[in-house]
């Protein structure tokens, strides 16, 4: 049975590394493993908890319902025949790729989408069909230059139990463009690198000599007293007894439908049929079990789906104990009777949710039955990722496919449980060579920490270019820094140049719209002041003309208002403020005048003499004294440093500064 930890295994250190690996890069993984190392219960933990859209493909229907997916050919309309690398049906020229795939509007926005694809049992998916999906998603994506249109690809699978499905007439044409038939020959490897984890520890088997033995067949490396072990469990004569559930393996589908039809009818009583029901599509191809499913009590069944109560799961053998109008009655290999009603599975497809932008799952159809079917004996190929305690492994003709020995040894808790119709031999233990060379790249920890620190880096450049837009250039360069520290030899990149430099034109971009904006305002400060001047004139004309003050001080205002940094303008206003008497305000516009420019006469005269007026005489004393310094010939400000000085009581002071007033009078 398909039994899986009730609690996950986090600590593993492969599945750690391929977590990280999802969750955090955007790189291709191919999880493997050997039987029982828990590849399923990854994938769904993955669908569970990754924060990507994702979408799960099989290149079965059946294997497609157990990972909770859909077909590989459904999703993507593949061809049934070898596609060529450079396929013309697949060519963007006029358009010939979507006149061929004719993709709806909804599946395209699906595919762009998407941030990850699971493709489930990928070592049964034939090479070209990757390089089919390679060049589907550069096209519908737009993003023709990367990989898989930039999106990241999970596979999972064995390459040693399982492998893709070739037709000779098949391989003549494929043989001329790849390697091997296998998935990982793809040409788009050649341009990504694949990261390889495989899962070490074992969950089916405790047995560590049994899992030892395992592997050696697993990777072709048994020695003849390991075959030897094996056929210790020969006996070609064996019956199972009544009482116990052994359940047969054979490598070919007549094999096993002539035990189930001959054990079936050994037993007495009538048979029952119970007609499952197809509602919406649900191919033939894809139900777990017979449409007409026919059983008799004491009939050996298996489970096909897994109990939420967990009570069973798909895999789980069991003899029909009753047949009755509310159910069936199964009792389990731990001896618990169980009534069985019928089961629902889903045929799904995809939809973008682009309100919630996310990825859901909507039914297009479902098969109800019974989620049983008749066990006495299976095919080594559907037995695969099940678990059982007692097996009968017939190989009546030998093993004819790579892993098939490995796949039906594998399927046993213990060797104890294993009983051999027919003996193994060396010819039984099929496994293709490149499937070796392949393996042995796998868990590189060094490609791992590659890959890694790839998306740290492309992280760290991303918020660089952010910040470097923003106009943050301290946060900028620390983020580019952290970038180049997680991969050192970004920057002697040609094409890293190229886009650091296409970048750095924005600076240019901006410096030269900077430059276009300031003589744009200069020419704008230039009529603004053309046209304060025109009201300081105006001014000017209305106090000496008409001796309207009143009328002065409003266009002043106005040629302030337009600029005010006007010093004339400010010191005109001044005096007359100080002549109408609101003197506060005019020693606001002399000081407004003097931080624009300090060493101004007119304005330190004239805040001088508002000051006086405001009994601020010490202030009012500095200010005449900075506007001796200025001009000193000008009688009239000496005459006012006297003032200042007699109202601080200073008389001799006042006396000179009155004296050199004087003075200057006379010479004038």
């Amino acid at each position: 049975m398909s039994e899986l930890p009730v609690n996950m295994d986090l600590e593993n250190a492969e599945f750690q590394n391929a977590l990280q690996l999802i969750q955090y890069t955007n790189s291709s993984v191919f999880l493997t493993g050997r039987a029982g190392t828990g590849k399923s219960t990854f994938l769904r933990y993955i669908c569970e908890n990754t924060h990507k859209k994702h979408i799960v493909v099989a290149p079965t229907g059946i294997a497609a319902i157990n990972a909770g997916g859909v077909t590989m050919h459904s999703f993507f309309k593949i061809p049934f025949r070898p596609i060529l690398p450079d396929d013309p049906d697949l060519s963007t020229k006029d358009g010939r790729i979507y006149d061929f795939l004719k993709y709806n509007k909804e599946k395209i926005k699906l595919i762009r989408e998407a941030d990850l694809l699971i493709i489930d049992e990928v070592s049964m998916v034939r090479v070209d069909i990757l390089d089919f999906i390679d060049q589907v998603l550069r096209v519908y994506t737009r993003n023709k230059t990367l990989p898989f249109g930039g999106k990241q690809i999970l596979m999972v699978g064995d390459a040693f139990q399982l492998e893709p499905v070739v037709k000779s007439d098949d391989w003549k044409i494929l043989g001329r463009f790849y390697q091997s038939p296998f998935f990982f020959s793809a040409k788009v490897f050649s341009r990504i690198p694949l990261v390889q984890i495989e899962l070490k520890k074992v969950y089916r088997q405790n047995d560590k000599a049994f899992v030892q033995m395992l592997d050696k067949i697993r990777v072709k490396s048994a020695r003849p007293d390991d075959i030897s072990k094996i056929n210790q469990r020969l006996n070609r004569n064996f019956e199972p007894p009544v009482n116990e559930l052994f359940i047969t393996l054979a490598t070919r589908r007549d094999t096993v439908n002539y035990i189930n039809d001959k054990k079936l009818d050994e037993l007495e009583g009538n048979p029952v049929s119970f007609m499952g029901e197809i509602q919406g599509e649900f191919q033939q191809s894809s139900l777990p079990t017979l449409q007409n499913l026919v059983l008799k009590e004491n009939s050996q069944v298996m489970f096909v789906k897994n109990d939420p109560q967990r009570r069973w799961y798909n895999g789980t053998l069991g003899l029909v104990d009753e047949i009755t109008d509310e159910g069936i009655y199964v009792r389990t290999e731990d001896d618990q009777t169980h009534l069985i009603t019928r089961e629902k599975w889903l045929n799904l497809r995809y939809r973008y949710d682009e309100k919630n932008n996310r990825i859901i799952e909507e039914e297009i159809g479902s098969f109800t039955q019974y989620p049983l079917r008749l066990a006495w004996a299976i095919t080594v190929h559907k037995s695969q990722g099940l678990t059982f305690d007692k097996v009968v492994i017939d190989f009546s003709g030998g093993a004819f496919a790579g892993g098939q020995l490995y796949v039906a040894l594998s399927r046993c808790r213990s060797l104890a449980g294993i009983v051999l119709k027919t003996p193994v031999t060396n010819r039984d233990v099929i496994v293709n060579p490149q499937v070796q060379q392949f393996a042995r790249s796998a868990n590189d920890q060094q490609l791992i920490k590659e890959e890694l620190d790839k998306a740290k880096a492309d992280g760290a450049y991303v918020s660089a270019l952010k910040s470097f837009r923003q106009g943050n250039w301290l946060e900028a360069v620390n983020c580019l820094a952290q970038g180049v520290a997680y991969r050192k030899d970004d920057l002697a990149r040609p094409e890293v140049q190229r886009f650091m430099a296409s970048q750095m034109t924005f600076a240019t971009r901006l410096k030269q719209r900077i430059e276009d904006l300031e003589d744009e305002l200069a020419l704008q400060q230039k009529n603004v002041e053309e046209f304060a001047r025109e009201y300081f004139l105006m001014a000017n004309e209305c106090e000496v003309k008409f001796k309207d003050q009143r009328s002065a001080l409003a266009n002043l205002n106005k040629a302030l208002s337009l600029n005010p940094r006007f010093i004339d303008a400010l010191v005109r206003r001044g005096e007359i403020l100080t002549q109408t008497g609101d003197l506060e305000s005019a020693e606001k516009d002399f000081s407004t005048v003097l931080k624009l420019r300090q060493r101004h006469f007119e304005a330190l005269y004239g805040r001088g003499k508002a000051r006086f007026e405001l009994r601020h005489f010490s202030g009012a004393y500095q200010d005449f004294l900075e506007a001796a310094h200025i001009q000193q010939s000008d009688p009239d400000v000496y005459k006012h440093l006297g003032d200042v000085c007699a109202r601080l009581g200073e008389m001799d002071k006042a006396k000179t500064y009155w004296n050199i007033a004087a003075g200057l009078n006379d010479e004038d």
